[in-house]
């Protein structure tokens, strides 16, 4: 499966290569937000995946990641989390947002308060205030997460034990059980079993913090306050395994690693274990096989994702639009059909998927189907390509290319965002595209100022004129949609 997505990935921009647009990598945004709760501003630290995507999407909703002692565990959170949602067309994790908080008063916010009914305020800033704040500034999707270590652990398991609700999952990295003398993991484990933790999930992940000389297996017997923190972990941790509760649970122990170095890689290590649904078990010959067999695999793989997330969950429609494009092209009919099917039921809003399917049906040379599915697409959006082809079957179009100025087209242009110029020329009365390393492509006059790529299914191209001027041109695929400028002739 990791060939095929790194093959996606690097086929995505087939078209253009991607480029830094300028010298600055940024991974965030640091934004103030007032508490009324804790009477003070709170500093948070945010990372949104269009920061780093190649291919943002603006109406995609993400699961938010919640991350105390912000400012300590921000960059390598982020770091993991892209790596494994986007770097190389990864898809182990989803991706996701990141809200960072960063400390004022440590001790107050993560102690847990011992009287249930007035609990720590801290935790109604998060409820109440938080929470509220990026659903309603940000694409956020149902499905929140709660990260913390040391103290911020232990708020971890407070929150779990008597605030269920409020996150779907948690990670707890060396949470202080030890905190007032146990008093809060006593606490835990008398009301844990009368919470309802269905399908909520936990990971705790234990450093090795016995005192130099110490071998594990002399733990059990010790009870100096050398060891309160690991035993009280391990305590917690022996509970949870034989009082699930409805709790899917994970925990490791980190031999090699301090209390210091452990957060790393159980920040990683939890983010797979509460995740260890969302990788599609895929090989390569299931995408390159000529049947419809992956159609069905996506769809019970996105339909697990759904039920495990609480909310919609499908593969991006630029990646179904490729692979069904290429079976197109390799004449793999049904696996192709199958794959136009599935984007329409996961994406009936977009007229792509409309316009796509009937570039099935004109292959398959059903013109009836195929005018019906330009009609569809054009119903949801009047795009300038899908009226073109419409036109084309019912015998309107008034330009013939043999009629048109191809070296109006021709000149230098330059992709927005990117550091790549194209060079459109005239060879032999064609209008040819030279994209650096990459080999030459044709531009095929469709209608007026709207060309496809010759021998490539689905790509668009699309002048913007000043009178006979070009001044850029929008070329849309099945793997994206790409802006251009002109520069010069």
């Amino acid at each position: 499966m990791k060939t095929i997505f790194i093959t996606f990935a690097l086929l995505l921009f087939s078209f253009f290569l991607k480029a830094q647009n300028n010298e600055n990598i940024t991974i965030g945004k640091k934004e103030v937000i007032t508490s009324k709760v804790l009477n003070e501003n709170r500093t948070l630290w945010i990372y949104t995946p269009k920061i780093t995507s190649q291919s943002p999407n603006p109406d995609k909703r993400y699961p938010v990641l919640y991350l105390l002692d912000g400012s300590a565990h921000f960059y390598s959170t982020v770091g993991i989390i892209q790596q494994h949602s986007q770097a190389n067309g990864n898809g182990t994790l989803p991706e996701m947002i990141v809200v960072a908080i960063e400390n004022t008063n440590r001790v107050r916010d993560f102690v847990p308060s011992n009287d249930l009914d007035n609990p720590n305020p801290f935790i109604e800033f998060l409820s109440s205030e938080l929470i509220p704040h990026i659903d309603k500034n940000y694409k956020t999707a149902p499905y929140k997460m709660l990260v913390g270590h040391s103290l911020g652990g232990l708020t971890v398991i407070d929150i779990l034990t008597n605030f269920t609700e409020l996150f779907n999952a948690h990670i707890a990295i060396e949470p202080s059980m030890w905190y007032d003398n146990e008093k809060n993991l006593t606490n835990t484990i008398s009301r844990f079993p009368k919470q309802n933790m269905n399908g909520k999930r936990l990971f705790i992940g234990t450093a090795n913090t016995l005192p130099k000389g110490m071998e594990f297996s002399q733990l059990k017997n010790d009870k100096s306050f050398e060891t309160q923190h690991i035993r009280s972990i391990f305590k917690l941790d022996k509970f949870l395994k034989a009082n699930t509760n409805g709790l899917i649970y994970g925990s490791k122990y980190y031999e090699n690693e301090t209390h210091n170095t452990v957060p790393l890689i159980s920040e990683y290590d939890g983010l797979r274990f509460i995740f260890d649904f969302y990788l599609l078990d895929a090989t390569e010959k299931d995408f390159t096989d000529s049947t419809d067999l992956i159609a069905s695999k996506l769809k019970i793989h996105y339909a697990n994702v759904t039920e495990k997330m609480g909310y919609m969950n499908a593969a991006p429609e630029a990646f179904i639009n490729y692979f069904a494009y290429e079976a197109l092209g390799k004449q793999h009919y049904n696996k192709a059909k199958a794959l136009f099917e599935l984007n329409i039921e996961w994406y009936p809003e977009s007229s792509n998927v409309y316009d796509s399917y009937a570039d099935y049906y004109l292959a398959q040379k059903d013109t009836t189907n195929a005018i019906s599915n330009y009609q569809k697409a054009l119903e949801i959006n009047g795009n300038a390509e899908t009226r073109s082809k419409l036109d084309s079957l019912t015998a309107k179009v008034i330009l013939k290319p043999e009629t048109i100025d191809l070296q109006k087209y021709a000149g230098v242009y330059v992709i927005e965002t990117y550091n790549i110029s194209i060079v459109l020329e005239i060879r032999d009365n064609k209008l040819i595209a030279k994209v650096p390393g990459q080999e030459d492509d044709e531009f095929e006059f469709q209608s007026e100022h709207i060309f496809t790529v010759k021998g490539k299914q689905g790509y668009k191209v699309t002048f913007e004129m000043d009178g006979d001027k070009p001044k850029g041109f929008t070329s849309v695929q099945p793997n994206g949609t790409f802006q251009a400028t002109f520069k010069n002739k």
